[in-house]
């Protein structure tokens, strides 16, 4: 399924089917389109380093904060963000200092504090987990519930194929143990 036969609304594809990684992909061509030449061609490494962390990583935050992104696509932004880190907008080749995941490590322990986008995606996916918790009669807790979770609870529910599945990266990544949330 190609990002083209999604609905957009409000910026997030949604679908009645899995979204693939295709479906994902204006956030990697919105993330590439602002690194225009102009921009970053006369910055040091550490201006490079707080456009990094200041704009390509929130870029996909909003998007994270509904799904749970598969690691290719993951891997996608980890590879626009680190090529600009390291080499700026040039085609030139440079040599990578350090892992994109060691620069991903809090600055506490010597790294450069770089979001990691696989655990914000994760922490972005509890919000709603607290938010279930918090409001348990809320219209649209029983909305979903009436929806997506017939026959169960929260991580045990039938959500084959659709596009709102944020319990689903939970029970794939092994985040909780106990199925028995709502």
């Amino acid at each position: 399924m190609s990002w083209e036969t999604c609905f957009k609304y409000l910026g997030i594809s949604i679908s009645d089917r899995h979204l693939n990684i295709e479906a994902f992909s204006p956030i990697m061509l919105k993330m590439s389109k602002r690194l225009d030449p102009w921009k970053g061609k006369n910055l040091t490494s550490g201006g490079r380093q707080i456009l990094t962390y200041s704009c390509l990583s929130s870029i996909p935050l909003y998007c994270m904060g509904f799904y749970g992104l598969q690691d290719g696509v993951h891997k996608k932004m980890d590879g626009v963000r680190s090529k600009f880190l390291w080499q700026g907008v040039e085609e030139k080749f440079r040599y990578h200092m350090a892992k994109f995941e060691m620069v991903c490590r809090p600055k506490d322990q010597g790294s450069l504090g770089i979001i990691n986008t696989k655990i914000m995606n994760d922490c972005l996916l509890v919000k709603w987990i607290w938010k279930i918790h918090l409001e348990p009669n809320s219209l649209w807790f029983k909305i979903l519930k009436a929806m997506y979770m017939k026959s169960g609870g929260f991580f045990g529910s039938s959500m084959k194929g659709s596009s709102l599945s944020f319990g689903k990266a939970f029970t794939k990544s092994n985040t909780f143990s106990d199925g028995g949330l709502y």
